[in-house]
């Protein structure tokens, strides 16, 4: 894989970066995507003199200004790779860098209380993202949910909250351009690229050096064969919720609550969300390679292919982050890959 001619553009509050014409300026440019947390891109600019960081720079410190980044390789870079809001200057080594969290930083600026009455949780969801601004996507197949007959949301900013009904019900969210995504937890699906070992992509040594682990499911650690979750229904009577199966796994997970007069479909939703959201993969790999921006977008939930790493490692992957870097002549991208048993 030979691409020439790598690009970034970098726009923060309509000021552009080019690195192509800011060539002695533009010393790197990174993107970082994940899911459940912000996403971040910073740009680091040549600044011996202060004046780009100055030219930001008013009575009351730098204003929150929204930024824009373009990658790739050759002159049409397409729609941007990441729209955020400034988060953070830093001045160090004669540059200047410049830290933008994605547009679901609107979501963590005002603390709020206040109760949603006869809605469920995606319903909630929708609502926390709407009124900041964001428009809402969410799962292909909406599940069963209960209905919050008066749920409190105690002193938290929006981002907060969203987290806690998100884990409740078993969503994975995160935020694009200027879209809130909540879908369910990724599956292996057809990939949006194939990648070959000593051809496509090289290791990256994880932490303790390896770069491919595998860790059998019966390890204490991995995913658990079935999640139950106690309740109790009007009268006092139990109730247990049970998430799906699976064949391999250490023994059942009881979580040991009665919360009062809960439905069997809230027990089911909540079991099946433990088991989904609190696990650990059984295969994890760090590769990187070149970039293949702009044709091909990379991101976290998407599926990629390793092919050439041996019987047990070779197959198809999800992406947890993706980073796209880009420093004098190289354009690469770092993908954390895993992937699991089918459950």
């Amino acid at each position: 894989m030979v691409k020439k001619n790598p690009h970034s553009i970098v726009v923060i509050g309509g000021r552009r970066f080019d690195s192509w014409r800011d060539k002695q300026i533009v010393k790197r440019v990174e993107v970082e995507l994940a899911t459940d947390m912000s996403s971040q891109a910073t740009v680091t600019l040549f600044d011996p003199r202060f004046r780009i960081l100055d030219s930001f720079t008013s009575g009351d410190g730098v204003p929150q200004l929204t930024c824009l980044f373009y990658m790739g390789f050759g002159k049409d870079l397409g729609p941007p790779v990441f729209k955020g809001l400034l988060a953070r200057v830093e001045y160090g080594d004669a540059a200047t860098t410049f830290l933008a969290y994605d547009m679901g930083l609107k979501m963590k600026q005002e603390l709020k209380t206040e109760y949603h009455q006869g809605v469920n949780d995606l319903q909630i969801l929708k609502k926390l993202a709407t009124r900041n601004g964001l428009r809402f996507e969410g799962p292909d197949q909406v599940p069963a949910l209960e209905k919050h007959p008066s749920l409190i949301h105690p002193g938290k900013n929006d981002w907060e909250h969203s987290m806690e009904r998100k884990r409740a019900a078993g969503f994975v969210v995160f935020v694009r351009q200027d879209t809130l995504f909540c879908k369910r937890p990724a599956k292996i699906s057809a990939p949006i690229l194939t990648l070959r070992y000593r051809k496509d992509f090289e290791f990256v040594p994880a932490l303790f050096g390896f770069s491919l682990q595998y860790k059998l499911p019966e390890n204490q650690q991995g995913r658990p064969r079935v999640v139950h979750q106690r309740g109790r229904k009007r009268g006092g009577r139990l109730l247990i919720g049970q998430s799906t199966t699976h064949p391999r796994g250490h023994h059942p997970v009881k979580i040991h609550r009665d919360p009062a007069e809960h439905t069997k479909l809230y027990l089911n939703t909540r079991a099946h969300a433990r088991k989904e959201l609190q696990r650990e993969p059984s295969f994890n790999v760090r590769i990187k390679s070149i970039a293949p921006l702009p044709g091909v977008r990379p991101d976290v939930r998407n599926t990629i292919a390793l092919e050439n790493v041996g019987k047990l490692f070779s197959g198809p992957y999800l992406c947890d982050k993706v980073t796209h870097t880009h420093t004098p002549g190289e354009l690469h991208t770092e993908y954390n890959l895993y992937r699991d048993l089918a459950a």
